[in-house]
């Protein structure tokens, strides 16, 4: 009897651990974690946490509040604007804190 394939839920957990201990990428002292939603958007758009650094480091503020330990931050690409918003957390598994990437979009400028 065959063995069953693992779900695609356990599949991307196992990545997530492993792409988290892998890469480390940091912004501003502390390292980048990417929430199951934010890494889906990743691949959406076909970008990693790079694209994300990048859009941190050379993007500005975005036009919007957001709250304390948020930052939200846009790039110009084109007629296209990239935007990638962090959060200040701390990570219990690695006992540091760290930023949470919760959102990563795409949207054209007119």
């Amino acid at each position: 009897m065959p063995k069953r394939p693992k779900g695609l839920n356990m599949s991307i957990t196992y990545v997530n651990n492993i792409l988290q201990n892998l890469f480390k990428t940091d912004y501003a002292g502390l390292r980048i974690v990417v929430s199951y939603s934010a890494m889906q958007e990743l691949f959406n758009e076909g970008k990693s946490i790079d694209d994300v650094v990048e859009i941190l480091e050379e993007g500005q503020d975005a036009p919007r509040k957001r709250s304390s330990d948020t930052i939200e931050r846009w790039l110009n690409k084109g007629s296209k604007t990239f935007n990638a918003v962090i959060v200040k957390d701390y990570n219990c598994e690695l006992h540091e804190d760290c930023w949470v990437l919760i959102h990563f979009g795409r949207f054209t400028r007119k």
